[in-house]
């Protein structure tokens, strides 16, 4: 019998997807994988988006028109504010949602109730997620190595430590062969020489949208060791249970614990500057003013808008800032 797949428009505790015999698959990573994504937000635009609407929104509603997914899980709050509306249009269209919450903060009661509503949904019981998420302490304990090993040992590039971390978000809908996969890179990685010295660099904000932005860094002596989205969405630190997991996952709440992992990891880890990640027409552009005016180094903006590489102009800035530092 074929599993369901069921869509994702952010990372959610995808251990109920999977204790419920379905298959969760993270939209965004469909939409910036296609080779026709750029054909895909000309759909999504034609079929009557507005061009100043965030290009995630819109490749999320062409990768479901795609007919990639048999549901979708909707996060109504703590993600994006156009979340609600794009549920509307794909039910609209036939689709069927699966609304989803996140509380207004990490309080332990309140992410309770919002698992157990959506273990509701899936007809499954928070224990049977519980038991997926002890299955994958192993899995979550290599990709903190994997953290560790781009951080404290440099073995590790800015697209590889990226690329392993986004893809967590759903495992590639095959958390198995993840796991397999992963332990033969750490493997690969243990034996291979240590990359050259860098500058050491955060990146903040939702994964960027640029296609050679990690590239443009190294070649300009630059490395991303700390990739917070990403990170958080890889979830890569042991816990009790899943409520504790989601507490600690900073992504959907306010600027609070956010700021206070921020802090800790750029103190750890020696950062010499970050940068912040921008989408285009995306309400958390305004975050920016609490990121620039909180942190202990340098900070700066780079907006996004299409899949594409760099513009011009980007390289420029990010040429000037990185000079700063040398």
């Amino acid at each position: 019998m074929t599993k369901k797949r069921i869509g994702l428009t952010t990372t959610v505790p995808h251990e109920i997807i999977v204790a419920a015999g379905c298959v969760p698959v993270d939209l965004n990573n469909v939409f910036i994988s296609a080779a026709d994504r750029l054909a895909w937000l000309e759909r999504a635009e034609n079929e009557g988006f507005p061009a100043g609407i965030c290009a995630w929104i819109k490749g999320i509603y062409a990768a479901v028109r795609a007919g990639c997914v048999d549901a979708v899980v909707t996060v109504l709050t703590g993600d994006c504010t156009n979340t609600r509306a794009l549920a509307e249009v794909l039910r609209h269209r036939g689709v069927a949602t699966i609304p989803f919450d996140f509380p207004s903060q990490p309080e332990p009661a309140a992410v309770r109730q919002s698992l157990e509503d959506l273990a509701a949904r899936f007809a499954v019981s928070l224990q049977q997620a519980e038991q997926v998420r002890r299955q994958w302490i192993p899995l979550r304990r290599n990709l903190a190595e994997l953290d560790r090993l781009a951080d404290q040992e440099g073995r590790v590039g800015s697209a590889e430590l990226h690329q392993w971390l986004v893809s967590a978000s759903d495992f590639n809908g095959d958390a198995e062969r993840f796991a397999a996969e992963l332990g033969d890179f750490l493997s690969a990685v243990a034996r291979r020489p240590i990359l050259p010295p860098a500058v050491r660099l955060a990146l903040l904000g939702v994964p960027p949208i640029f296609e050679n932005l990690f590239a443009a860094l190294e070649e300009r002596g630059a490395r991303v060791v700390f990739d917070e989205v990403p990170r958080q969405f890889a979830m890569p630190y042991d816990c009790a249970d899943l409520v504790e997991q989601f507490c600690r996952y900073t992504y959907p709440y306010d600027s609070t614990p956010r700021l206070a992992d921020l802090r800790r990891e750029v103190d750890r880890r020696r950062i010499r500057a970050a940068l912040h990640y921008l989408q285009a027409f995306c309400h958390r552009q305004i975050e920016h003013i609490i990121i620039r005016e909180s942190l202990p180094v340098p900070v700066l903006a780079l907006e996004g808008d299409r899949p594409g590489p760099l513009t011009g102009q980007t390289l420029t800035r990010l040429d000037a800032f990185l000079e700063m530092l040398l």
